[in-house]
């Protein structure tokens, strides 16, 4: 029993007596009243119907003469602190066994106890392993103080940063396969007026799906300029990366395994679900595009215009509408199109192909052994083209098929120009300066040796 309890048990003993605290009694009139009341029924502050006995009421009528309420409060344990079925040891076992796992449970631990025959099956309550590590701080809401601090916070106007991520939702047959696939959500949030720039389901968690959102959530409400997303793949690609330097993107990702740090769009995912995402009718929703229509007419129809306590009572729309004018929009449509594009280089094979991302690609005979300039869309995969000199060459992919039928002929070579002719030849320049030595070359004669007399 805590503080709380003893008072609130106190608080009901005070009531039971009633104005027998305030009554100048006297002689022989306390005792009647006591058994009057201890024939009686009580609810107490737990809602637990409770009957009095007559020395009971006694004991507290006088408590209460000398030492006022606080008198009333039931005594603590004499030996609270401590558990009462737990050995010391078994309690810093229980201890040693959360510090060296965090994600062991209560229920998990006493059954691990019980396999190692420490204690008997059935001889403690999981209630006594959870209050003994609430007593160490090693219960979940006191093992956080281990983790960073974490505050609510704002984006200070519309469009300074959207939150980004992926929902699963629900399986759907995939026309590209002819099998059932469940679908991927993607979608994007601003953080101070908590509107929906974009959304879109459809299959695959990959990046040009993201980026694809992304793209029409820029054409929709501007240029934003932090985008906060997690560790996933389809965040953390080279693409993404190049985009949003190229828009003036600040990227931001959030810890691992940290989703609370995305909690304004963790928070809109339970509405959608809850409303919507499980509680759509699959004999009606067998598409994408008819999961889609849904999800717009919430958002649109209903989480845009419906006043959110976080917002003061204002509607995501009201805000959005009332900082219109800090949104950064593209100064050029076209500025923004080319923005979804990247170049690379890749060397040209010998075959007159060049590799890009798994994907053979023909060129034009003449650049074989070069290095060419490709120009890749972000947003679709196969729209790849070739960059020579400043002129785009759409390119498609390698069909060995086709190309097994296709001509080989070769023009005919160029006609072969008249060698010079130098007189110059070394096998013969050779012979003749050995035949024929120059002067300069021959061996000089030495003086005979003097005669010793």
């Amino acid at each position: 029993m805590n503080d709380d309890d003893r008072t609130k048990e106190a608080l009901f003993r005070h009531a039971i007596l009633g104005d027998l605290l305030s009554r100048n009694l006297r002689r022989g009139e306390l005792y009647p009243a006591l058994a009057q009341l201890s024939e009686k029924s009580f609810e107490d502050y737990l809602g637990r119907s409770r009957r009095i006995a007559q020395k009971t009421l006694e004991e507290w009528f006088y408590k209460y003469r000398h030492g006022g309420l606080e008198a009333l409060k039931p005594e603590p344990r004499s030996d609270q602190g401590h558990s009462r079925r737990l050995t010391p040891d078994l309690e810093q076992l229980i201890g040693d066994l959360k510090r060296e796992d965090p994600g062991r449970s209560a229920p998990l631990i006493l059954r691990e106890l019980e396999l190692a025959g420490r204690i008997r099956r059935h001889q403690v309550a999981v209630s006594a392993i959870q209050r003994v590590l609430k007593r160490q701080g090693l219960s979940a809401p006191r093992m956080q103080l281990e983790r960073p601090a974490r505050y609510r916070w704002e984006a200070s106007m519309c469009g300074e940063l959207w939150q980004g991520d992926a929902l699963h939702g629900p399986v759907l047959p995939n026309p590209a396969t002819g099998r059932p696939q469940r679908v991927i959500i993607f979608g994007l949030l601003d953080d101070h007026s908590r509107i929906i720039p974009y959304l879109e389901a459809g299959f695959g968690e990959t990046s040009h799906r993201f980026l694809s959102v992304l793209y029409n959530a820029i054409a929709r409400r501007g240029i934003v300029r932090s985008l906060l997303v997690d560790n996933h793949a389809s965040f953390t690609n080279y693409d993404l990366r190049l985009l949003c330097a190229t828009l003036n993107i600040r990227l931001v990702h959030s810890r691992p395994a940290d989703a609370p740090s995305k909690g304004k769009i963790e928070r809109f995912w339970r509405s959608l679900r809850q409303q919507v995402v499980d509680r759509l009718d699959l004999e009606k929703v067998t598409t994408v595009e008819e999961l889609n229509l849904r999800l717009w007419s919430y958002v649109e129809g209903e989480y845009h215009t419906r006043p959110h306590a976080s917002l003061s009572g204002k509607t995501p729309l009201e805000v959005w509408e009332s900082g219109a004018e800090d949104i950064r929009w593209p100064s050029d449509p076209a500025a923004l199109e080319a923005a979804f594009h990247a170049h690379v280089e890749r060397l040209a094979r010998s075959d007159s192909t060049v590799l890009w991302r798994g994907v053979f690609y023909e060129v034009p005979p003449y650049l074989r052994g070069r290095k060419v300039r490709l120009r890749y869309s972000l947003l679709d995969t196969s729209r790849v083209s070739l960059i020579d000199s400043n002129v785009e060459i759409p390119i498609r992919a390698v069909d060995p098929l086709a190309n097994a039928h296709r001509s080989r002929s070769a023009s005919a070579p160029p006609a072969p120009q008249p060698k010079p002719a130098t007189g110059l030849n070394a096998p013969e320049l050779v012979l003749d300066n050995f035949l024929k030595p120059s002067p300069s070359e021959k061996p000089e004669a030495k003086n005979p040796p003097r005669r010793r007399r």
